[in-house]
């Protein structure tokens, strides 16, 4: 005879138990094709690659949540479309520096949370870079400088909008002033448009398209992520989502966001099981504590803590995607670049450990360091970590 509490116990093991059978079975009902496959291992060897989030926010220089943490009104907010004029962007200038880096790829927001597209979209209203003074395509003229130095360029894509009026309200958009009451909450129009630029932003070529704002509505909205991810699939495009969850069929890569795989330290994780069949990726700041550009923070990683979050990586088997925020003009912060091309004479020198590799674990060191374990065919790895230092590598 059970007690209550043993009881209830039981009966939760059996009903996780029956959750991970299901998922499974689902998983199971997807095969990736031949060049999914192909295409993920690609981005996994890769190890390395650089985030950039730019939009309107930029102008503000108060970070990419300027709009919500500030309850601004979204009217007001987007007068700054007639503002945005980066005279100082320079797609082959970026490429230049992520490419000395050490980095191998590129993942910019195409369009983040406040709606403002980076390319000349032909299926909104008018809120894209085509309508501002800049009116450049910035995607397209990246997409080029990526190309011709071999660097391979995703595409961050927002499903939270807090723009567009048919858009279905969820917990942040509903705090966005001007919007209340104002919302059609017509989730097939909206998906129609989601579509739409999902189909232009393939014709770049990307390597992966990256969802992220899921969290805006609980389980029960259904996005409708099949057709979504078929459309992407057909052009040969992997896709990832950012929603701290577990991987569904059709998803690609498992992100981790500012939490390295089976971590779970930072809370966005929390309970997220590390998936084994697909390639993972951590992401985080150079700029601590914000993604879009903020002028007053001026505490940015150093290159010894960028190589090391890489190698810490490199040894959980994933990926690190490191974030820069350009400025209104369209630089690079100063401090950033710095850290990265320093960071790129380590890679320079020492990139045979990670690139490529297996990671076989970390392991905590009795006086506090660390070693990170990779391996490249028969080749086993050991780096030294310790803190303020660069990585330490030993064959």
């Amino acid at each position: 005879m059970f007690h209550k509490k043993e009881g209830d116990k039981a009966v939760k093991r059996v009903v996780f138990a029956l959750i991970i059978v299901l998922s499974m079975a689902s998983l199971a009902d997807y095969v990736p094709e031949k060049w999914n496959l192909e295409a993920r291992k690609a981005f996994a060897d890769q190890r390395f690659g650089v985030f950039i989030h730019w939009g309107l926010y930029a102008a503000y220089a108060q970070g990419e949540w300027y709009l919500f943490n500030s309850r601004l009104n979204e009217e007001a907010y987007s007068r700054m479309l007639d503002g945005f004029c980066p005279s100082k962007f320079d797609a082959k200038e970026w490429v230049r520096v992520v490419k000395a880096s050490g980095a191998k790829y590129i993942t910019i927001t195409s369009r983040h949370h406040e709606g403002f597209s980076l390319w000349p979209t032909k299926v909104d209203d008018g809120y894209n870079v085509a309508n501002t003074p800049f009116k450049r395509d910035i995607l397209g003229e990246l997409a080029a400088a990526c190309k011709e130095e071999g660097i391979q360029l995703n595409f961050y894509y927002s499903l939270m909008d807090w723009h567009r009026l048919d858009y279905p309200e969820g917990s942040c958009t509903r705090a966005i002033r001007g919007r209340k009451g104002k919302c059609l909450n017509d989730y097939a129009s909206y998906k129609r448009f989601m579509l739409g630029q999902i189909a232009e932003l393939l014709e770049y070529g990307p390597g992966n398209i990256w969802f992220d704002g899921e969290w805006d509505h609980p389980k029960t909205f259904d996005w409708e992520y099949d057709e979504i991810y078929d459309l992407i699939h057909s052009k040969k495009v992997l896709v990832a989502n950012n929603n701290h969850k577990a991987l569904r069929p059709k998803e690609d890569i498992q992100l981790f966001e500012r939490d390295l795989p089976g971590e779970n330290e930072s809370g966005y994780s929390k309970g997220q099981e590390v998936e084994r069949f697909a390639p993972l990726e951590q992401c985080d700041v150079i700029q601590k504590n914000v993604w879009g550009y903020k002028i007053g923070e001026e505490n940015f990683r150093t290159p010894e803590e960028i190589c090391s979050m890489v190698v810490r990586a490199a040894a959980k088997n994933s990926n690190l995607l490191m974030n820069i925020g350009p400025d209104a003009s369209g630089r690079f912060p100063k401090p950033a670049v710095e850290s990265m091309l320093k960071a790129g004479e380590w890679f320079k020198a020492n990139g045979e450990a990670i690139y490529g590799t297996t990671g076989l674990g970390l392991i905590k060191n009795s006086d506090g360091t660390e070693t990170a374990l990779t391996k490249k065919g028969e080749e086993v790895f050991k780096i030294m970590l310790k803190p303020g230092s660069y990585p330490e590598v030993n064959r």
